[in-house]
Order: structure tokens, then sequence, then C-alpha cells
């Protein structure tokens, strides 16, 4: 069925305010709001629609309400123009239909997308002139302000209405207003009106990537909403009657720091082939200004190029650190694109250590990639990094594991670098070509044994299985935990839905777990019989638990399931984001309806699929790796062999090696 809109209840709280009787002054300002409320809705209402899909299929059949699928709402911006949302219209749909108050039908026809916001204007003949908007000013709006949210999404003949305030007029990365009025999808693509009926802005589900959430839908109900700013809509208003789609501009960098708000804005990598590159920034350089914008933490920097549009030129004044040389301010300018170009990712076959390196001035290697180009050149375990030059530019200092990996982001495989390294208190500076990482697993000879483990003084001890009991989770997830006290790499395994996790379970990772020094979560699931979404807070909980006890490194953390635990896997992989390193889908492929997003410098898995015990797993594997492998990905196979019940060795094996540069 549909869900209950929440509007119905701002809606019956007006109703009780109705019914309020005149009890003098003291309840004068009560019914002096109500009228304001009505003659709000009343300067709009005319200009507000319902947009119903074309084919009747308002319910999904998981029984919840999806894009395209149900009765949305629509305001009229310009005669025989109806502005709407993405939700009502979706990328595959060109038209609709548009319900008016007198319930009269009229065929829309999309005109043109603006995919940054989610809006489409459809135009719409013999469409009853109705009365022009008044936007408010973006620039008078405040926190606090009254806010009431229009939609004829549950019937054409009268509005819904939903009360609240203005919470915040900056959100959604710059696009967006935002408020607590009661906002569902049967009212996007309403007005956002103050209490002189001027239209804010229009409602649309708008993400808030910032809480992890990626579809502006998961907000439904959560007393968050989002509208663009009217002003904004009229100001490309011209372009989407042309008939453009206007799609969000990029850039084409990564930083350094993990912290995607407070960070500090230095470049991480440089996407080959992007503005960021044609413009000649460099990993290292720290953001100070944008278009004249003061840029002091990277939620400054996405403010100031997330609300641009592909085609659309910035200014970057930067600050460039080179070996030797005191900083330097330099200002380039970028035009935004719609679409990066493919990348892939390089490497030259070497892991740094997973803690602090033990000289000043640079990165410790631990493990080098035989055969690898690192290893062609010379390199050693021990070896310490002090300074990368690109093709032949100028040494850049490294500090840091991160910055090597930006170094090397910004190549293409075949690139190549000159590597500076002190071995033995003696400098030495070698060139190298990068290569494409390894698909497939090192299954035999190439195993990195855990830091400060002798691989000759025989069997480990068992790591121990503790009981993490994260905040809110019903049941503790038990947690495999290696000895030593460095940073470690962390594998999360979801195996087949049986509720809360007996621990023999976690038993069987015991030994692969001191043999690598590899971490292992073995979570639960709230439903005995299946994975569902709701699992997902537990897990990601669990893991910051597993960090409260033991520094977790970054570079190296893995989720990996079998059987119906590999499609959640995916799906736990997705909302880690940046924050996984790489992805195993034992026995199972991707999520039917999973999309693939390209891999970028900050979110390069490395995946491994397979096998399949049927031919239509295999088939449906196989397409699963091409799919990935277009994408960008590194993609190998698990070896076909029995490896037993659960492939230990080989998982810990390869979340150790997550780190490889």
């Amino acid at each position: 069925m549909i869900p209950r809109s929440p509007c119905l209840q701002a809606v019956t709280s007006l109703l009780a305010i109705a019914l309020v009787p005149a009890l003098g002054s003291a309840a004068e300002p009560t019914l002096s709001e109500e009228r304001a409320f009505q003659a709000a809705v009343a300067r709009v209402a005319p200009a507000v629609v319902r947009i119903e899909p074309l084919a009747v299929s308002a319910v999904a059949a998981s029984g919840e309400l999806r894009p395209g699928e149900g009765p949305s709402t629509g305001i009229v911006v310009a005669p025989e123009r109806v502005l709407t949302t993405d939700f009502a219209i979706p990328a595959d749909v060109e038209e609709s239909l548009v319900v008016l108050a007198d319930g009269g039908r009229r065929v829309a026809r999309v005109l043109g997308r603006d995919r940054s916001r989610g809006l489409v204007l459809v135009a719409v003949t013999d469409l009853p002139a109705t009365p022009p908007l008044e936007p408010a000013a973006r620039a008078d709006l405040a926190p606090g302000q009254w806010a009431i949210a229009v939609g004829r999404g549950w019937t054409a003949t009268s509005p819904s209405v939903a009360v609240g305030i203005v919470s915040a007029t900056n959100r959604a990365w710059g696009k967006a207003v935002q408020t607590d009025a009661a906002v569902s999808p049967m009212n996007y693509g309403g007005p956002l009106v103050d209490l002189d009926g001027r239209v804010i802005g229009v409602l649309a589900p708008l993400p808030a990537d910032t809480a992890g959430l990626t579809e502006g839908t998961e907000l439904y109900d959560a007393g968050i909403g989002f509208a663009v700013p009217l002003e904004d809509v009229l100001a490309v208003l011209p372009r989407l009657e042309r008939g453009e789609t206007l799609a969000p501009g990029m850039l084409g960098i990564a930083y350094r720091s993990q912290d995607p708000i407070n960070g500090q804005p230095i470049v991480g990598s440089v996407r080959p082939g992007s503005p960021a590159a044609a413009a000649g920034l460099e990993p290292g350089d720290r953001l100070v200004s944008i278009d004249d914008r003061p840029i002091t933490r990277i939620a400054d920097a996405k403010h100031a190029v997330a609300p641009r549009y592909a085609g659309d030129r910035i200014s970057i004044t930067l600050s460039r650190e080179t070996a030797g040389e005191t900083p330097k301010e330099l200002t380039v300018e970028a035009t935004l694109v719609d679409r990066l170009p493919p990348w892939r990712r390089a490497v030259i076959g070497v892991v740094p250590v997973d803690g602090p390196t033990p000289e000043p001035g640079g990165i410790e290697l631990d493990w080098i990639w035989p055969g690898s180009p690192a290893d062609r050149a010379g390199l050693e375990p021990g070896d310490i990094v002090t300074a990368v030059a690109l093709e032949d530019g100028p040494a850049t200092p490294t500090h840091a594991p991160d910055d090597l990996a930006g170094m090397l982001a910004g190549l293409l495989p075949g690139g190549k670098i000159s590597m500076t390294f002190r071995r033995a208190g003696r400098e030495t500076s070698v060139g190298i070509e990068t290569t494409t990482p390894p698909a497939d697993l090192p299954v035999a000879g190439l195993a990195r044994p855990a830091r400060g483990i002798d691989p000759l003084a025989g069997p480990l001890r068992a790591a121990p299985v503790v009981k993490l009991q994260a905040a809110e989770a019903a049941e503790p997830t038990l947690a495999v935990i290696p000895a030593g006290t460095s940073p470690m790499g962390v594998l999360i395994w979801l195996g087949p839905p049986q509720g809360p996790i007996a621990e023999a379970e976690a038993r069987a990772w015991q030994q692969a777990a001191a043999e690598s020094g590899v971490a292992v979560l073995v979570p639960g699931s709230a439903d005995p019989a299946t994975w569902s979404r709701g699992d997902i807070d537990p897990v990601l909980r669990s893991l910051a638990a597993l960090h409260g006890r033991r520094p977790v490194d970054p570079r190296r953390v893995g989720v990996a399931g079998s059987g119906a635990g590999a499609a959640f896997a995916w799906l736990v992989a997705e909302r880690l984001g940046t924050g996984a390193r790489g992805v195993a889908l034992v026995g199972g492929g991707l999520p039917r309806l999973a999309t693939v997003a390209d891999a970028t410098p900050d979110r390069d898995w490395w995946l491994l699929l397979g096998p399949g015990g049927d031919e239509a797993t295999r088939q449906r594997i196989e397409a699963d790796r091409d799919r990935l492998a277009a994408a960008g990905y590194a993609v190998g196979l698990l070896p076909a062999e029995p490896f037993g019940d659960i492939p230990s060795d080989l998982l810990c094996r390869w979340v150790s090696l997550l780190g490889m540069l």
C-alpha cells in the first residue's frame, strides 16, 4: 500500500486550531496564524497540480512507493509549463499526466531536466492560466521562520498542507533550503511557501549524503525536507525551456583527508583527463579559495562546487609546496564537466607499514609484490620512501601513505614516476613505470605475513573471540582480534542470515586472523530468515566499536559475504563508500537492483567473485564481473578448488593486501 503521508498530521493540527473557541485576546494569536496559513496556501494553490504516471501502476510489488509509480505534485512556473521532480517523472519516462483541481487531465511532455537538483520541466497544452508565483528572496530567508509545504498528491481537488519552519538555508551542499515541515513523496514538486504565500522553493527528494543517505526518499518521515529555492529555478528556467539537461559539474579531485566535512582541503589525487588536471592541480595542493570564496575545510570546497553545473567555469586559488621551496599561491581556472574520463588505478606493487614509520620523514615499505614494477626497480621491505615526482615534474615530499596514493591516482597505468627512497642511511632515486593492480588474489607464494610475525616461528596462538556491544544493537557482534597494537586491517564477514551469531561461527576465523594480523567482524541478522537494510547500521556501529578497542587501518577494510550474505555485503560496502577498500562475494552475485558507480580514486574497490555452485549462478557471476570491470574495478575470481565452508585464510590474506599501492 502507499505509505501514509506525515503531512496529514499537520493538517490535523490545523483543524484542531480551527476548533479552538475564541477566548478573547489570549486566543487571538493562534487564530491569526491560522488565517495567515490559509491565506498563504490560497495564494499558491491555483498553481499546484497533481502529477500521475500514464501507466497505472501506483504501488510497487514491495508495497513501497517508488519513483514514477504513484501520484505526486507539480507547480505551474510559466504559461503551459509545470515543474515537478524526477520522483514523479524518472529519467526513462518522457510523458506523464497533469490533473487539475476540477478533474481535468492533460498530457505533460518532458522539456528539460535539472539532474543536479532532481527537477523536471514539462510542457502542458491547454493549461488554464494561473497567478504568477512570487519568489521569496533567498538572501532574506532565516532559520526559524514559518514554512508551509503544499501538495496535491493525495487528491487533486484540494491541496494538502504541512506547517513547519525553515531549519537551514544552505543545505544539500548549497542547493536547497531545509524544513521540518512534513514532506512526503506525495508533495515532492509542490511549493514551500512563507507566511505571505511567496514561494521559498520547490520540494525535492535531495539526498543527505553527509548523514550517509544517498537517496532523498530515505528522509521521508524523518522531519527533514528540502526545497530548491525558486530564485535558483527561475535562473535556469530558460535553459530547461530550450530542452537542456543540466548535469552536476565535476572537477575531478579527491581529498587527502578521510573526513568529508572538516578535513583539510588538501588535494589527495587528481583524476587524469579531468578539468582539475587540465587546470594544473596537483596532489598536495591546498585549496585557498574558489571564486573568491574562502576555503578552510573540505565542506567549504563542496559548497562552492556542488551547486555549479557542467560547463560552468570556476577560479581556484591554491597553495603549493615544492621540496626545498617556500609554499606559493597560484590561481587557475577550470571548466566543470558532467562526466569524468574512465579511471583505472595505477600501482607499483608496494604495501606500506600499518603503523608509524620508525624514521622521520617518509613512508616505510612493508611488503613488495614479487615481479611488480617496484620489485624490478629494486625496492625492498624496510625502505623509506621520502619523495616522489610525476613524469619529469618536481619532487614532492611523502609523509604518509596517502601522499603516495594521491600521486599514483593522478596517473594511468603505464605512467612513470621517479621515487627517492632511503636504505641504511643512503638515499637513492629510481624510475618506475606503473601498471594495473592484480585482479586475481595471489593464492600461493605471494602471501604477506602480518607485520612483526616470524613465519618460521611455527603456529601462532589463535586470535581470541570477543563480544562487541555496539550502541543501539540488540545483540553483540562477535569479533576476532589478533595480537598487537598497530592499526589493523578488518574483514566484515556476512554469511547466511541466522539471527544472533554462535561463537563457533567466529572461531572458524581465529587462526587466519592471527596469521594475517587482520581482525574479523562476524555480525548477526535481526531476522533469522533474511538480511535487511535495517542490519546495516548495527554492522557499521560494530566497526566503530572495534576501532575503539584498537586502531583500524582505513586502507585495509574489506566486506565479504556468502550466499544471501553476498548481496548484503555489497549493500554494506555501498554504505561504507570510501571507508571500504574491497568487496568479496562468495558464491553469490550483486543485488538484483544494484547500481554500479564508476571507480574513482577514493572509491576503488578490489573485488573478488565466485565460485558459482550451479550454471545459473556462474552465469550471473560472470555477468557481474563484466559489469564491474567495465566500471573500472579490479575484479578477480575466487579459486574453484574446495577451500572449506569459509575461505578464511584466503580472505584474510586479501584484506592484508588491500593497502597495495
